[in-house]
């Protein structure tokens, strides 16, 4: 089995951090609350998990990124 070092997992966990950031980020910029989005297909608890930094599925992020009307590509580049 592979192990992870602990560098790693500290800049995964940042990693995750700065797209929660980021997912927080764009909800405020469109002035909506977690309901409203909800009511477009995403879940209240996908939102939270993403918005925390908690480890996504990428499922989740797709769904999430098309709700905020983002493309994968436009997300990450403006992550970076």
């Amino acid at each position: 089995m592979i192990e992870v070092s602990e560098e790693a997992k500290n800049s995964n966990s940042q990693r995750l951090e700065a797209i929660g950031n980021m997912l927080k980020e764009m909800r405020f910029s469109e002035g909506r609350n977690q309901d409203e989005f909800v009511e477009w297909g995403a879940s209240r608890r996908q939102i939270q998990r993403g918005e925390h930094g908690l480890n996504l599925r990428l499922t989740s992020l797709f769904n999430l990124l098309d709700c905020y009307g983002y493309s994968l590509h436009k997300f990450f580049e403006d992550l970076e």
